[in-house]
């Protein structure tokens, strides 16, 4: 039988198959087909060679074939432990040898299936001989054959062929379209969130041309999109995880043809919230339902639990919530770091802006490092331990722990810190422009965000800056006022909130730009595990935007006010210590100019908007008369 052309085979009056009983002689692959068979399928796997009592495997690894009285013991512990799995509705692969008719018959029942996998004795007496440790010697296989009488009614599959085609033989021989969630795309995201996936007990099939089996060995990869599509039960769930852009379109389209009206596609890249806005008003015209989500931690969380922010088409959530509650991010406390952030492009949009939280604050913390190191003279040991410190206070998180632990890693070239040999130029994958520029749509100041952004542009022309700094050399003197390992930990925590809330400012816009209702509490609730800005401080945030004054900024809230009064004068003094020796901290100052700036009752504008009616008679307005005037200058 070729695979794709497997009639279908269910025992007589069979509607439902619990077991899958693989069989055949020793060295066949019973288990190891099994196994994989398994966990296509999410069901569990028992090992009947497991339940053989302690004699048989003595006589077994002694050379003496097992007889009938040997086996019935035996079969009757293995059908015991079916009925168990058949009381509680749990579905398995059972891996036995059932040999003899008379043994299947101990074995059988309404809800059974025997695959025989069937081997020339060449063949698997070479895979006898490479197997090393088992009880059951390449000696024995003669007296396995002398018995074997092969089944009828069963599926017989030749073990010549390829491991993931049998898998495929054997579900399309059941009329199993079983699987709960495709997945196409199995880059390193992709292969972990399926992972992730099985691992929480769904059962999982994958598209990927470019993937090759051995890199996914445990996940079935189908042949084609329609086939994937044509193996998951309905309504079906298909991840798209491609690099964003047209990838996503080419990926959807070649789904589509196989899709029916209330499927559901869940496209886990970082698209651009606009391509999410486009997708779910199109594919909701032809009835398919779009998830546009963030899925923040990188490969370890997609892997591990990541913290999830869907978005797209509200009645596609219903269909796939229980599925991103189980896999995704738990707090300590238990809580699944994941909510609906609302409809369109909602998901994406926050997962945009959390990336450029994200730039903030690594920048934050490399101005910090340089600051201690360069500014100061501190060493990377000194240095990672400051860091390590903060980590066990108010600071607690990923970042910050990250820092200590990146700080003290080892070059195996150089035997020194891997840091010191990296070039000081970092890369951007686009999110955090893409939130920039939407801010600047939004008419919405995010300026430490937009400092992480640009820090990353200036860092890019290593060249230029290196003939810059000898054509202008440093000629300010050390300053004799160096800030304190507290007053840096008072103004690193002081920033950070200050990024936070202003990405928080953006999402609140961008929610009433674009009509998605976000609520803020649970955007800033999913970010408290599985991402990469996790920290300790967002419990914080959370409180205040359940305090009434949040309602109309974020740093109104009563608790924020109190921690800014306290950290303010740490954070100007730690720009100040900068700047003094040179050393460049465009997101710290971008945090104490801002918000100089929006807790100043007055500012110089009055200026601004008298320059503008000079030259180009754009009018003003007065603080003491009402109405728009114009003057002659």
């Amino acid at each position: 039988m070729e695979n794709g052309s497997v009639a279908a085979i269910k025992p007589p009056g069979v509607t439902k198959i619990t077991f899958l009983v693989m069989m055949g002689v020793a060295g066949c692959g019973k288990s190891t087909l099994g196994i994989a068979v398994a966990q296509a399928l999410g069901w569990s796997f028992i090992e009947g060679d497991d339940l053989h009592p302690a004699k048989n495997i003595a006589k077994m690894a002694g050379g003496t074939p097992l007889n009938d009285d040997d086996r019935a013991t035996w079969l009757a512990s293995l059908r015991e432990k079916m009925d168990t799995y058949r009381q509680i509705g749990q579905p398995a692969v059972v891996a036995c040898s059932a040999l003899k008719q008379k043994y299947r018959d101990m074995l059988d029942g309404p809800d059974l299936l025997y695959v025989y996998l069937r081997g020339s004795k060449a063949t698997i007496r070479k895979r006898l001989d490479a197997r090393a440790g088992h009880f059951m010697g390449p000696d024995m296989l003669q007296s396995q054959f002398d018995i074997l009488e092969e089944p009828t009614g069963a599926l017989v599959l030749d073990i010549e062929k390829n491991p993931q085609q049998l898998i495929g033989e054997i579900l399309m021989a059941i009329e199993l379209p079983n699987y709960q969630v495709g997945m196409v795309g199995l880059g390193v995201m992709g292969r972990n969130l399926a992972q992730n996936l099985q691992n929480h007990g769904w059962s999982v099939i994958g598209f990927d041309p470019a993937i090759d089996q051995a890199i996914v060995p445990t996940l079935r990869l189908a042949s084609s999109p329609a086939e994937l599509v044509a193996s998951l039960q309905t309504p079906r769930k298909v991840f798209v995880m491609v690099p964003a852009g047209e990838s996503v379109d080419e990926a959807i389209k070649g789904l589509l043809p196989a899709l029916s009206a209330g499927d559901v596609i869940i496209d886990g890249g970082n698209t651009h919230f606009k391509d999410t806005q486009r997708r779910t008003e199109e594919l909701s015209k032809q009835g398919i339902l779009l998830i546009g989500s963030g899925v923040s931690g990188g490969e370890s969380g997609a892997l591990h639990g990541p913290s999830l922010m869907p978005g797209g088409n509200p009645n596609a959530w219903p269909l796939a919530q229980s599925m991103f509650e189980s896999i995704a991010a738990k707090t300590s406390h238990g809580e699944a770091c994941v909510s609906w952030m609302g409809k369109g492009g909602a998901g994406h949009y926050v997962k945009m802006v959390h990336n450029a939280i994200e730039y903030a604050m690594m920048q934050l913390t490399a101005e910090i490092y340089d600051l201690l190191h360069r500014g100061l003279g501190t060493n990377n040991t000194q240095v990672a331990a400051a860091f390590k410190q903060w980590n066990q206070g108010r600071l607690h998180g990923y970042l910050i722990e990250l820092t200590a632990q990146v700080l003290t890693k080892q070059d195996p070239f150089t035997g020194g810190h891997l840091v010191d040999v990296i070039a000081d130029q970092a890369a951007q994958k686009g999110t955090g422009k893409w939130a920039s520029q939407d801010a600047l749509d939004l008419a919405v100041a995010v300026p430490i965000l937009n400092a992480g952004v640009e820090a990353r542009i200036l860092s890019a022309n290593r060249e230029l800056r290196g003939m810059l700094a000898k054509a202008y050399p440093n000629t300010t003197n050390s300053s004799n006022y160096s800030p304190t390992l507290d007053q840096i930990e008072e103004a690193l925590y002081a920033a950070f909130l200050l990024a936070y809330a202003q990405g928080m400012e953006q999402i609140r816009a961008a929610s009433s730009e674009y009509g998605w209702e976000i609520n803020l509490a649970n955007a800033v609730s999913v970010w408290r595990a599985g991402c990469i800005i996790r920290a300790d401080i967002l419990e914080l945030l959370v409180q205040a935007l359940q305090q009434p004054q949040s309602d109309r900024h974020l740093l109104l809230a009563p608790i924020i006010q109190s921690t800014l009064n306290s950290c303010s004068s740490s954070l100007r003094a730690v720009v100040s210590g900068g700047i003094e020796r040179s050393i460049p901290m465009p997101a710290f100052a971008s945090a104490i100019a801002s918000f100089d700036s929006v807790r100043s009752a007055t500012l110089p504008a009055n200026l601004i908007q008298a320059q503008r009616d000079a030259f180009g008679a754009h009018t003003y307005q007065r603080v003491d008369i009402p109405g728009t005037f114009h003057s002659e200058w």
